[in-house]
């Protein structure tokens, strides 16, 4: 399904501006941050935003993509959202028991504390997660534009008012998330609220989530994704300690910007279109197909080179953007952008299976790709920094190289 030349115009202004917020607010972020926060904090710290997605991305990971799937087409708008509540709060005690988990790893002798703060942050998150899909696939896009610019403004402030205000405490910062998280639920929430203004018809009878959305497919692939995000800040903490954790997470906030930045306006620009696209026949797979070559051609080569020219201008930030202590961390800008690059354009190919109703294939493309990351990653980290930072630099043809062979073979086999 086409979108109208002026309708394309009207949708990327708000997209672009949301991410320009987001953008500001990242910079703005960086200058207070590396002057405020000694490496090694800023390392727990970083160590810690590693785990709040566990929600989002991992227990509730399929919720969230039912819910961008599928809103946009339902007819009981307030119906579809309260199955999505109850299935969301129905598997809670797996995200308590994740987040348990990850407080032991993250500080054994303060588990209890770290524990409570996580919970709420990573739960708060998953309903910010399920409001945010719910405006982006009905295209509200302004309305995604203040849940956005709320969740940058208070991700970027908060922690860090927080840790000044205890004398320079590192539960602060993660309490100063938490904070965060709230606020975006909440701001999330009352939007979507404004989508079910209509009376409830009470013979309708309430939507079921597909299965293969809340069975174990996306919890795997959610869980195989969630790790390579916080893979690389965990191999540089366990082989090269937390102060190169702390250079490595600045590295990593800068190298991710056009990435994050770049996906987020295709998910919300395209990824309509490509799920309302005809694809049954195999004439029909093979434009999507093709249509999403050419999307992630573009995206590929237009955030190499946004990545190459912020590795390019950082050394021209030190004193007045980055603060001369974290200046190792420059060096680690390309390697870091080049992961970023790789888990950014392998996603486009997710979103051709999902388009094309291949859900279960999801599983082979996204864990052999996953698969071969972890066991390289390894590799390289136990040879030292300079062949880690090596491999980080090849990563970016691993897409081309397996997600998309893989993908492509699984919506033609399907047709």
């Amino acid at each position: 399904m086409s979108v109208e030349p002026a309708n394309s115009r009207a949708r990327l202004v708000p997209i672009v501006l949301a991410q320009s917020i987001g953008l500001l607010c990242g910079i703005i972020g960086v200058k207070i941050t590396t002057r405020l926060v000694v490496p090694a904090d800023y390392g727990m710290y970083g160590v810690f935003l590693t785990f709040t997605p566990l929600g989002m991305w991992v227990v509730h990971a399929g919720l969230v993509k039912f819910v961008y799937r599928y809103w946009a087409e339902a007819p009981d708008r307030l119906g579809f959202w309260r199955t999505v509540r109850h299935a969301t709060i129905r598997k809670l005690p797996w995200l308590a028991l994740a987040c348990a988990g990850a407080a032991v790893a993250i500080a054994q002798s303060k588990a209890v504390g770290v524990f409570a703060i996580l919970f709420v942050a990573a739960t708060a998150l998953s309903f910010g997660a399920l409001g945010q899909a719910a405006l982006q696939a009905s295209r509200e896009h302004w309305r995604d534009v203040v849940v956005a610019g709320t969740g940058s403004l208070t991700r970027t402030f908060a922690p860090i008012i927080l840790y000044v205000l205890t004398g320079g405490a590192v539960a602060a910062l993660f309490a100063g998330f938490a904070f965060h998280a709230l606020t975006l639920a909440t701001a999330a929430r009352l939007s979507v609220r404004l989508q079910w203004r209509k009376p409830v018809v009470e013979a309708q009878p309430r939507p079921a989530i597909h299965a293969v959305y809340e069975g174990p497919l996306f919890i795997v692939l959610a869980l195989a994704g969630w790790t390579l995000t916080g893979l690389n800040r965990w191999l540089v903490a366990a082989f090269f300690g937390a102060a190169a954790a702390g250079q490595f997470t600045l590295a990593s906030n800068l190298a991710a910007i056009a990435p994050s930045v770049l996906i987020t306006v295709f998910v919300q620009y395209f990824q309509p279109s490509l799920f309302a696209a005809e694809c049954a026949s195999p004439a029909a797979r093979q434009r999507l197909a093709r249509r999403v070559d050419r999307l992630a051609a573009g995206y590929w080569l237009c955030v190499l080179g946004a990545v190459a020219a912020v590795h390019l201008v950082s050394p021209m930030l030190v004193g007045i953007l980055i603060s001369p202590g974290y200046q190792p961390a420059l060096r680690l800008i390309l390697p870091a952008g080049g992961f970023a690059i790789a888990l950014t354009t392998a996603s486009i190919f997710d979103v051709m299976l999902l388009a094309g109703k291949c859900e279960k294939a999801c599983g082979p493309v996204d864990l052999s790709s996953a698969a071969l990351l972890v066991a390289s990653g390894l590799l390289a980290a136990s040879c030292g920094s300079v062949w880690f930072e090596r491999w980080l630099l090849v990563t970016p043809a691993l897409p081309w190289l397996v997600n998309r062979p893989l993908a492509r073979h699984f919506l033609f086999k399907a047709a």
